[in-house]
């Protein structure tokens, strides 16, 4: 990434401070003055591309060293680290490698001294950091005794934007980030490199994947890869898929137990961050392994916890579908995820719909369950043709219910394919007129508007705009999924005709809204083109 987009964070006081005091996101070129500050940060969150900013800000007076160079090499050869700001980039890699943290950390102690406490910024990853600990014993070394401590905040919406444009020039970044918001990944453009790895997940097919089951495991998957050598080093045994598994036992833990997430220091847990004991049959090495990687975001006080809701519920799901298929009965977990009534409770949504998505031999009782959360929260893209008409049959008994999905209907998509228009066709002729059947119907359209492709429904959509047994606004989603469907040479003619019809009153009473949109789809005016992901 050649753009260095300036950073902000905020400073973490220690445990004996004003616990009133407001700590404000500030720049990080703010702390230039500082006599010594630790930069904290989540995994590939920027530290590295950050000091490196700085160091060019400061030119000649600052020095950038890594921490095991700074350990490894001869003071004496390095006359270039005296009388400099050194910037000591990578506490947590030299720990990694340890098996005594505090060793590493005193080297550095003994070798700032050596050279005459010069100024020195230290970087390090959260979970390596030991708090006001560390912070005590780098006071010693500090010129003024002040060490102060700061995290690096998120990207922003606006540096998202930056980073995409110089990356990819040409492609619109508010699009982007519109479609990682529908597909409930936008927790993953605050971190740098996680941004990077998803952007590159859509770009190389030239669009997003296929399904949201995908995208989550093209993403997930990129971003349990340690880029970092030393991590590599530390972690090789240690599969993407194993990592991977982990993080899916940790976040289904955390979502079946109802806890925000982890302490990795038994003296900093409690009933909302339980330390890994809580998932006592797991390996400890693994599961603190997949908690260091980009799929968990640090809180203070060591704390972890996943970096979006709808990644834990994906990965959560993932490691109960496969323990599923290892023999773990089905109905056993879903009755941690539903009450009494056997409906489903609602922060299990998420996790009950992704569940669906993973196991297919269990679809059949949960689509009975949530119909609506199983489209709206997890993918239905892989289900059978029989799987999508179930969906359907159960939605159609979801009565007003069903209109809380019209603003997010394009999760349904699934429903309207070419093996489905029989399906389709067959709703969509139904004499009912109840109140409950014209909002499913009216779900239908809209569903069937998201369709590339079901020449069978045309006919029956135009019967649709013509019949006044229909609300208006049934009338018009026809129309709207007819001019959307209809890509023959015939649509203009058969606009044209429907046109005609409402002239001659043969169509009565048409909303200002349905000629609308008859009257634009007929006569359009020349829109500027635009280029979206």
């Amino acid at each position: 990434m050649n753009l260095i987009v300036p950073r902000t964070c905020t400073e973490i006081p220690p445990k004996d401070g004003d616990e009133n005091q407001e700590n404000h996101s500030r720049l990080l070129e703010e702390f230039r003055a500082a006599a010594a500050y630790v930069l904290l940060g989540d995994p590939g969150s920027g530290k590295t591309e950050a000091f490196k900013a700085e160091c060019n800000a400061l030119g000649e007076s600052a020095c950038p060293i890594t921490a095991r160079d700074f350990l490894a090499l001869n003071l004496d050869s390095h006359p270039e680290w005296r009388n400099k700001t050194l910037f000591i980039d990578g506490l947590d890699e030299i720990r990694a490698g340890s098996s005594d943290v505090c060793t590493p950390f005193e080297q550095i102690r003994w070798r700032l001294d050596k050279l005459g406490q010069p100024s020195f910024r230290l970087s390090c990853r959260d979970a390596d950091w030991l708090g006001d600990n560390d912070r005590r014993h780098l006071e010693s070394v500090s010129q003024d005794s002040q060490v102060t401590v700061l995290h690096l905040d998120p990207l922003t919406d606006s540096d998202v934007k930056r980073i995409l444009n110089d990356r990819w020039g040409d492609y619109d970044a508010q699009a982007f980030i519109a479609a990682a918001q529908e597909r409930g990944v936008d927790g993953l453009l605050k971190n740098p490199q996680s941004l990077i790895m998803l952007a590159e997940v859509v770009t190389e097919g030239g669009s997003w994947p296929k399904s949201r089951l995908e995208t989550f495991e093209k993403a997930c998957s990129k971003i349990v890869i340690e880029h970092n050598e030393e991590h590599e080093l530390r972690g090789q045994h240690y599969t993407p898929d194993q990592l991977m598994d982990a993080a899916g036992h940790l976040c289904a833990v955390q979502l079946l137990a109802g806890v925000a997430g982890y302490s990795l220091r038994h003296n900093e847990a409690d009933d909302d961050y339980p330390t890994l004991d809580a998932c006592n049959d797991g390996s400890p090495e693994t599961l603190r392994g997949a908690l260091s990687t980009k799929l968990f975001m640090s809180e203070p006080n060591y704390r972890f916890a996943p970096v979006h809701r709808h990644v834990a519920e994906f990965l959560g799901a993932r490691h109960l579908a496969r323990i599923i298929g290892d023999g773990l009965p089905a109905r056993r977990v879903l009755a941690l995820m539903t009450g009494g009534d056997g409906i489903v409770v609602t922060e299990m949504r998420g996790l009950f719909a992704w569940l669906a998505a993973h196991r297919s031999n269990a679809r059949a009782d949960l689509i009975d369950r949530d119909a609506i959360g199983i489209g709206l929260y997890g993918d239905i893209r892989e289900f059978s043709r029989d799987e999508k008409r179930a969906l359907l049959k159960a939605l159609s008994r979801e009565g007003s219910r069903i209109s809380s999905v019209f603003p997010a209907v394009t999760a349904f998509g699934a429903l309207a394919t070419p093996d489905m228009e029989s399906v389709l066709e067959e709703l969509l002729t139904s004499s009912s007129r109840s109140r409950d059947h014209q909002l499913f119907t009216e779900f239908v359209l809209l569903v069937s508007g998201q369709s590339a492709a079901l020449p069978g429904l045309s006919r029956i959509l135009l019967e649709i705009v013509r019949d006044d047994t229909w609300w208006p606004r049934i009338n018009k989603a026809a129309l709207d999924a007819f001019i959307h469907l209809h890509n023959s040479q015939d649509k203009t003619n058969d606009l044209k005709e429907l046109l005609a019809d409402i002239h001659t009153k043969r169509v009565s009473d048409p909303t200002d809204e349905l000629l609308g949109s008859l009257l634009a789809q007929l006569y359009p005016q020349e829109l500027p083109p635009s280029k979206v992901w």
